[in-house]
C-alpha cells in the first residue's frame, strides 16, 4: 500500500484568523502495515484548544491501532468476513450481538485505550499550558469553567476521529463524528464501509470529549482477502463541499486516475492546491484528507474509472433533461395565461431561467461527456 494525506485552513478561519483545527496523518511501515487519520477539531468558541486535541488524537490512535495489530490482530482477524458494527450500545440490545466476543471486546478495548490517552494528554496539555490574558478576554465565564473543571476539560480540546489500518493480511476502519469514509474495489464500486451515525447531523456531532465515547464509535473489519484497492478518510468540511456521495466519490476517481497518469507528489501537490479552493466556493470550513491505495492495482483501473465517469455523467444529464422537461412545461403553461398577474410574470421569469440554467448545465456535461468517451476510445 501507498499512502497521502494533506489538510488545509478553511476560508472562514482565514477570514477571522482562526487556525486550522484539521489534523492529517499517514504512513506506510517497512511490515507493510499501513495507517491513514484524519481529525477533526470542535469549530465552536467553547473548544478553543481543539486544533491541539485533533493533533493528540491522530499519534494516539496511530500508536494504540499498531498496539491492537501486534498484540491481537494477526491471530484473530484473518480469515474474518467483512463486517460492520455500530455502536457497542446499540449492538448489545441486538441479539445477534455477542458482547463477550473476542473480536468486539478487543475493538472495544482499543477504542478504550485512545479515549484513556487522550485525556492524560489533554489534562497534561492544560496543566503546561494556562489559560493565556488573551483566551481570558476573549471567552465565556461557562468556557474557564470548563477549562478548570478536569470533568469537562476535554470540551476544550474536543474532535472526531476516522481511522484505518491495513496489513498484508487483513484491514479495519473505526470512526466517532463526522466526516466519512469510502473505499473503491477493483470493480470500481464504491462503499461507506464503516456505519453511518444518525446522530452526526448539520452541525451536530459525536465526538472523543462525549461523555459516554466509548458506545459512540462505529467500525469495520475485514480478513478473507477483500482488501479495498484505495480507501478515502475525509472531514465535513470537505464532504460538505459536495452535496452528494456521487459528487464526492468523482473528486476521489479524479485523485485515483491522476495517480495513475502523474503520480504520488504530483497528485498530492494538486490536491494542496485544490483544498483552499474548494472550501472557499463550497464549505468554507477546514479540510482534511488521508488515503491509502494499492499502486500496483491501481495502475489497470484507468479505463474502469473512465467508465464509471462516464455512467456518471449521463446520469446527471438525463437529471437535467428532466428538469428542462419540467421548466419548459412551467414555461407554456405560464405563457398560456389569457391575462397574467404581476405574480405570474414573475414566476415565468423564473421558470425561464431555470431552463436555462438547465440547458447550459446539459452543454456542459455534454461537452465532458464527448471529451471522455474520446479518451475511452483511444484506450
Amino acid at each position: 500500500m501507498t499512502s497521502l494525506n494533506c489538510q488545509c485552513q478553511g476560508y472562514s478561519h482565514i477570514e477571522t484568523g482562526k487556525p486550522c483545527q484539521d489534523n492529517s496523518f499517514s504512513e506506510v511501515n517497512p511490515n507493510g502495515i499501513a495507517f491513514a487519520i484524519i481529525s477533526d477539531g470542535h469549530g465552536g468558541k467553547r473548544y478553543f484548544r481543539s486544533e491541539v486535541g485533533s493533533k493528540f488524537i491522530t499519534g494516539i490512535a496511530r500508536d494504540k491501532m499498531m498496539a491492537f495489530i501486534s498484540n491481537f490482530g494477526d491471530a484473530n482477524l484473518k480469515g474474518t468476513p467483512f463486517t460492520q458494527r455500530k455502536s457497542i450500545k446499540t449492538q448489545i440490545e441486538d441479539k445477534d450481538f455477542d458482547k463477550q466476543g473476542k473480536i468486539d471486546k478487543a475493538f472495544r478495548q482499543l477504542f478504550g485505550s485512545i479515549i484513556y490517552e487522550w485525556n492524560r494528554k489533554v489534562e497534561q496539555h492544560a496543566a503546561n499550558n494556562p489559560l493565556t490574558d488573551k483566551e481570558r478576554r476573549e471567552l465565556e465565564a461557562d468556557w474557564i469553567k470548563d477549562f478548570e473543571n478536569k470533568e469537562k476539560l476535554e470540551k476544550v480540546y474536543g474532535c472526531t476521529l476516522i481511522a484505518t489500518a491495513f496489513t498484508p493480511s487483513y484491514w479495519f476502519a473505526f470512526q466517532i463524528g463526522d466526516g466519512k469514509c469510502f473505499t473503491v474495489d477493483e470493480k470500481g464500486q464504491w462503499i461507506e464501509p464503516i456505519p453511518w451515525d444518525d446522530r452526526c447531523f448539520l452541525n451536530k456531532t459525536t465526538s472523543i470529549c462525549d461523555t459516554d465515547a466509548l458506545n459512540e464509535f462505529r467500525y469495520c473489519y475485514a480478513g478473507d482477502g477483500t482488501i479495498p484497492v484505495s480507501i478515502f478518510l475525509a472531514s465535513d468540511g470537505l464532504d460538505d463541499s459536495f452535496g452528494s456521495e456521487e459528487n464526492q466519490e468523482n473528486f476521489y476517481v479524479q485523485i485515483l486516475k491522476s495517480l495513475i497518469k502523474t503520480g504520488k507528489f504530483k497528485t498530492l501537490k494538486d490536491i494542496e492546491e485544490a483544498l483552499p479552493e474548494l472550501s472557499k466556493k463550497g464549505s468554507k470550513d477546514d479540510m482534511s484528507i488521508a488515503m491509502l491505495y494499492n499502486e500496483k492495482k491501481l495502475k489497470n483501473m484507468y479505463k474502469i474509472f473512465l467508465q464509471w465517469q462516464i455512467a456518471n455523467l449521463k446520469r446527471h444529464i438525463e437529471e437535467q433533461n428532466k428538469k428542462i422537461e419540467a421548466s419548459n412545461k412551467d414555461v407554456e403553461a405560464l405563457e398560456a395565461i389569457p391575462s397574467p398577474t404581476p405574480q405570474n410574470l414573475i414566476d415565468l421569469q423564473y421558470a425561464q431561467k431555470d431552463n436555462q440554467r438547465a440547458l447550459e448545465e446539459k452543454s456542459r456535461l455534454l461537452e465532458r461527456l464527448t471529451a471522455m468517451k474520446e479518451e475511452l476510445d483511444k484506450l
